[in-house]
């Protein structure tokens, strides 16, 4: 079974997103990181989600797990 999350991801038109796993469609732009960053990080903690932020070129950067099942 896959677990939940939400990633920061880097936009094609020098934006960022934040979308679930296994989507294509934002929940959320932004044109600013840090803004997607304090966005995604509230919801996936609403959620219990694991929560991901990704640099630049779409790499992993920072995991955070909120998820009450450890």
């Amino acid at each position: 079974m896959t677990k939940k999350s939400n990633h920061v991801v880097p936009t094609l038109s020098g934006g960022w997103s934040v979308k679930k796993l296994g989507t294509s469609k934002a929940i959320r732009n932004f044109d600013s990181r840090e803004k997607a960053i304090e966005y995604g990080q509230k919801l996936s903690q609403n959620q219990k989600t694991d929560f991901y932020i990704h640099k630049k070129n779409g790499m992993v950067q920072n995991k955070y797990s909120f998820s009450t099942n450890k």
